[in-house]
């Protein structure tokens, strides 16, 4: 769009801030014309649209006009930048997958012995220039290919993986995908997370295509062609969507139209109780709803993820009051009734920019805990409940031996040891049966971590506290832009880092850094669990020297 001049303010003559130019990419041999150009806009969102246009990344990009480089930081409007102005682009781009030429076969549905030869077309058929298996460091987990502007998609899907429940979910799934596109994505889910157990790095495009199929808007090409950067929280709000729809589907058809409890439900559900009272008049409303994840609204005060879960569960709306014959402004307080085993958070960086009719990114810093405390958001009946195991925490334990203290709440023998207490203090407490129930399951985790066997849930009790143990973050000042990346959670000090197919380990003290306020790569999902348990070194010497 081309600005035209006009007068402003006291009589100022107003200069036009956007218009367009053409680059000449000189590795592309062709030129890309009326692409704009704002001025009053930092220079990385500029080539941030190169990207998406020519997918050459910002890092690569060498862009010139009048032997002026543009680079990230440079300020636009001390450029000699007009409209028609021809700029120089240097760089080579990530080569692109073409369409694929036959219909998609299910890497499950083919021989083990034809699986090589399947995958190895899949991947010369994506006609990826200079792409190689790439070598992974020695006990890194795989990284997945990028096939144009797949970030978002990847840094999803490595996020989703560690949770184990909803991969055996999918793992599970006996769905047929003939002609259903939501029984095909999780077919295609249920491919890549069988891969991702391997060691070389996957290629997701069958994933990719069964993607959008069954949503056609990350199917979305820019100028040029090239596919266009999407939303992370919109792809995973639509893979988790579909999953839960077709497993609920597969349900109902084993028990014969019975409701069976949905695993994906259980797993993110978060069930929410909400009062609305109207600022005029004395109209007011009760409403339930079932939500898979909690939002973290950034203001002008919000400096923590605490705060921002608080002001998306208090705002005011606007909606048609029957009573007024209007439309009129609620205040809406929402509590949680029912709390999941995973929480997923969404900080809300990206809103959309009336003045410029597009979308745009809050960069301020919001700094989220390791240990999430949901507490002060719950209804007085949930409170109740997480009470009866929030008692353990605080509960006075008998005198132990100097030689063999009492182990953590983090090890299930301090666990028991706790609950044991309580019922010893307080025999006469409604709350004997729940506490006897979890002294006798974490004595029982406990005895088969010591004997060496697989415990598949080792989650502490349901408490209100959350343990982070994945952040899916974005690097760029853009909303259709940048990038995405995945950091999960491996062990208690160590952390992965998956930069698509580039994956390498790092400390934690660099996820304290994600928390944003500048370029580097903020959070824009948290994924928090119920903590887990495990024999701490004390507790496993402890019980070797009495045997």
């Amino acid at each position: 769009m081309t600005l035209m001049k006009g007068t402003g303010m006291a009589g100022c003559e107003v200069v036009a801030d956007i218009f367009p130019v053409s680059v000449k990419w000189i590795q592309g041999k062709k030129t890309l014309d009326d692409v704009d150009i704002d001025t009053a806009e930092d220079a990385e969102e500029f080539l941030s649209k190169l990207w998406s246009l020519t997918g050459v990344p910002m890092e690569r990009q060498k862009v010139m006009i009048k032997g002026k480089s543009i680079k990230p930081g440079v300020d636009l409007s001390k450029l000699p930048l007009k409209s028609g102005a021809v700029l120089t682009l240097m760089g080579t781009s990530e080569s692109l997958p073409e369409a694929p030429k036959e219909r998609v076969k299910f890497i499950e549905d083919v021989e083990d012995e034809e699986q090589q030869v399947s995958l190895a077309f899949s991947i010369s058929n994506l006609n990826l220039a200079g792409f190689k298996q790439v070598a992974l460091m020695e006990g890194t987990p795989p990284g997945l290919l990028n096939l144009g502007n797949t970030c978002y998609m990847n840094s999803t899907l490595q996020t989703l993986k560690c949770v184990p429940e909803f991969v055996q979910a999918i793992s599970n799934s006996t769905t047929v995908s003939e002609g259903d596109t939501q029984a095909s994505l999780v077919k295609s889910a249920r491919g890549v997370f069988q891969q991702l157990k391997g060691s070389s790095t996957v290629n997701p495009s069958v994933f990719l295509e069964s993607l959008r199929q069954c949503y056609p808007q990350f199917a979305e090409r820019g100028e040029g062609g090239h596919p266009m950067q999407q939303d992370a929280e919109e792809c995973m709000t639509n893979i988790l969507s579909t999953c839960k729809h077709v497993l609920q589907n597969e349900s109902a058809m084993e028990v014969e139209g019975r409701e069976m409890p949905n695993s994906i439900q259980d797993l993110f559900g978060v069930h929410v109780k909400s009062t609305l009272v109207a600022e005029e008049g004395n109209e007011s409303e009760e409403k339930e709803d079932d939500v898979m994840k909690l939002t973290c609204h950034i203001s002008a005060e919000t400096s923590h993820l605490a705060m921002g879960i608080e002001e998306g569960l208090n705002e005011k709306i606007e909606k048609f009051s029957p009573a007024m014959g209007k439309e009129v402004i609620f205040s809406k307080s929402t509590k949680i009734d029912k709390l999941p085993k995973y929480l997923i958070v969404q900080f809300v960086r990206f809103f959309w920019r009336k003045d410029s009719q597009k979308k745009a990114k809050i960069l301020k810093s919001i700094k989220f805990p390791k240990m999430l405390d949901t507490y002060n958001f719950a209804t007085d009946d949930l409170k109740r409940a997480l009470d009866i195991h929030r008692h353990a925490e605080i509960v006075e334990l008998p005198d132990a031996d100097a030689s063999n203290p009492h182990p953590p709440m983090e090890d299930p023998r301090g666990l028991a040891i706790r609950y044991r207490a309580l019922i010893e203090k307080h025999p006469d407490s409604g709350n004997v049966s729940e506490w006897r129930d979890a002294a006798e399951k974490y004595e029982k985790i406990a005895e088969q971590l010591a004997a060496g066997e697989h415990v598949p849930d080792t989650s502490s009790p349901l408490s209100g506290k959350y343990e982070l143990c994945a952040v899916l973050t974005h690097q760029g000042r853009v909303a259709d832009g940048g990038h995405y990346m995945a950091w999960t959670k491996q062990s208690r000090e160590k952390w992965a880092k998956f930069d698509d197919d580039k994956v390498s380990f790092v400390d934690e003290s660099e996820i304290e850094k994600l928390s944003g306020g500048g370029d580097w790569h903020m959070a824009y999902i948290c994924l928090y669990r119920l903590p887990q348990v495990g024999l701490t070194r004390e507790s496993h010497n402890a019980k070797r020297l009495k045997a």
